[in-house]
């Protein structure tokens, strides 16, 4: 069964909610319009279809493998790589004047998501360089930009990111790696970090490290933290990779999924790296490329969500299993209310979350591009905002809808045959890696929310309020806009509560499910958006349905999330360390 990407979905929001022709009118996008980007959309689509997806099940059975000190992708992605760096598909994000084509973030998060549909284990090989271009953008000197910008645009080398040690996961502040500084301006960077996607392959003969590292006179914590581009291969005389440098990796992890992208334990052993801005200031340049690392696990979560719900929709329309139909053979499964709920929560939340990602990618560029500076930084407070929400709720909702596109083909969805049980496979580590979920929740609660007393947050109500206001008269969306409008209330209550309690036991205990209150009231808001555009198309009463389905099946628990996160942390208290061990 072939991926189709939802081009139908994707044209009605850059349409409505995220109107392209806004981010074309940006200065910053002069070099492109319309017509051009929804060629690249068009074009990313059959790619996905015709190469990428091809490479999905055979990533999943064959794996990267590491023989011999050298890691091997799954057969067919080093010939894809190269026919896809080739065509330009790694310079979609990098700057003009380095050989890129400076499209703007949402059409990156276009394409992300439909390569991710179509075989996620292979975006993250062909689109690594995107996260490093924007920090060595921002923070790289210029002989740094000149030197490695080229080569991450047209794929000749590949980009990781590399934080995480045995003993530093989240606490990035116990960062281990030591980056010792030379005589000739360079540094020596030792220790060892794991988990590092594609931090060797055979995909392009070089691979730049962007690596967190502590200089020996940093101060402790995260405060003594640099950043450094270690390249696989050290530059000969004529820039081209020469020697190996010394990092290696030292061996795979075996996982639960995303089995084609190799994930690494990588040693480095004094190896050759260049700072990245100054000493010191490594996590903060670090931030630099977390707003796109975020976004893009958006777009890979939403993208394997479709793929999911599309091989659903088809499965139970085939599928007959119970009653009689006219022709006297059992019904088609899709005629059953159970099987209708699901695919309706199914979709609720995959086009929710796709509107949601869409909207803050949209306000990224209109951040970046904006020249009325009050303007752009409301778009990049609220970009900040919701990036948790995507982050966390995208990533919930790929878990939930792979989950549950197993259970509607039964044991056909248990067993490899139908490619369902990947989804649920490769999905499951969204969750977990660019900031596990209740670090978001923490960071929403902790940072986003107490950004200038709620400002933000008041900022986020006020358009929700507008909507509704605007969708007021609409006899389709009554039930939407009074359980919004309930739901959202009771989202402002939590907020007081947290900003009473600022970093508090309290506001920790409550910060996740404080969270999810916010995610659904933000999806809520998506649906009533797209229920109230183009509201004379064919598929209005459709999106109108499924608005309400949201308002009814969703929005229904807000006050119960509302009280579990106001309840404070003296249940929790009770549950001590010492009396949750082991039997």
């Amino acid at each position: 069964m072939s991926y189709e990407a939802p081009l139908g979905e994707i044209a009605f929001l850059l349409r409505t909610l995220t109107p392209l022709a806004s981010v074309c009118a940006l200065p910053s996008c002069a070099h492109t319009d319309a017509d051009m980007i929804h060629a690249v959309i068009e074009q990313a689509a059959k790619v996905a279809r015709d190469i990428a997806a091809p490479l999905n099940a055979v990533s999943d059975r064959e794996g990267a493998r590491l023989e011999n000190g050298r890691v091997t992708t799954p057969p067919g992605f080093p010939k894809a790589y190269a026919q896809l760096a080739a065509d330009g598909w790694t310079s979609l994000a990098a700057p003009l004047e380095h050989g890129g084509q400076a499209l703007p973030q949402l059409v990156n998060t276009i394409v992300a998501e439909l390569f991710s549909g179509a075989c996620v284990a292979f975006q993250m090989a062909l689109l690594t360089g995107s996260p490093a271009a924007k920090v060595i953008a921002a923070h790289a000197s210029q002989e740094l930009k000149n030197l490695w910008l080229p080569q991450l645009a047209d794929g000749s080398s590949t980009a990781t990111i590399v934080i995480t040690e045995p003993q530093a996961g989240s606490d990035v502040g116990l960062v281990r790696t030591r980056a010792q500084r030379r005589e000739d301006g360079t540094y020596g960077l030792t220790g060892t970090k794991i988990f590092i996607s594609q931090g060797d392959h055979d995909l392009a003969e070089q691979i730049l490290h962007v690596v967190i590292a502590r200089t020996p006179e940093g101060a402790p914590g995260s405060r003594g933290l640099s950043l450094f581009l270690v390249p696989k291969r050290l530059l000969d005389n004529e820039g081209r990779p020469g020697a190996a440098n010394g990092v290696r990796a030292a061996r795979l992890e075996h996982k639960m999924g995303l089995k084609g992208s190799p994930t690494c334990e990588m040693v480095f052993e004094d190896a050759t790296g260049y700072l990245v801005g100054k000493e010191g200031e490594g996590l903060r340049n670090l931030f630099a490329m977390m707003n796109a690392m975020r976004l893009d696990v958006g777009a890979q979560s939403v993208g394997v969500a479709s793929a999911a719900l599309r091989k659903a929709l088809l499965y139970v329309h085939d599928r007959r299993q119970g009653g009689a139909d006219a022709d006297g053979k059992p019904v088609p499964i899709v005629r059953h209310p159970d099987v209708r709920r699901t695919l309706m929560a199914m979709r609720v939340w995959t086009d929710g979350m796709r509107a949601l990602l869409y909207t803050a990618a949209w306000h990224e560029d209109m951040a970046q591009g904006l020249t009325d500076r009050e303007a752009a930084a409301r778009s990049m407070h609220l970009v900040g905002w919701l990036l948790p929400l995507i982050k966390a709720g995208a990533s919930e909702a790929a878990s939930t809808v792979a989950s549950q596109a197993i259970q509607l083909h039964g044991g056909h969805g248990y067993v490899s045959d139908h490619g369902v049980e990947q989804y649920a496979r490769d999905a499951r580590v969204f969750a977990i890696y660019e900031g596990a979920n209740a670090i978001q929740a923490n960071d929403l609660v902790m940072r986003k929310l107490t950004r200038a007393e709620g400002e933000t947050f008041r900022h986020f109500a006020a358009l929700i309020r507008a909507d509704i206001e605007a969708a007021a008269g609409d006899g389709r969306l009554v039930e939407m806009t009074a359980a919004l409008t309930h739901s959202l209330e009771a989202l402002e209550q939590a907020s007081a509560y947290m900003l009473a309690r600022p970093a508090s036991a309290d506001a920790h205990a409550g910060a996740p499910i404080y969270m999810q209150l916010a995610i659904n009231v933000a999806v809520g808001w998506m649906w009533l958006k797209m229920a109230s555009a183009e509201r004379e198309s064919p598929d209005a009463d459709l999106r109108a349905l499924h608005a309400r389905f949201f308002a009814a099946h969703v929005l229904v628990d807000s006050d119960a999330l509302a009280r579990r996160a106001m309840l404070g942390a003296a249940l929790l208290d009770e549950a001590a360390p010492e009396r949750l061990v082991a039997w």
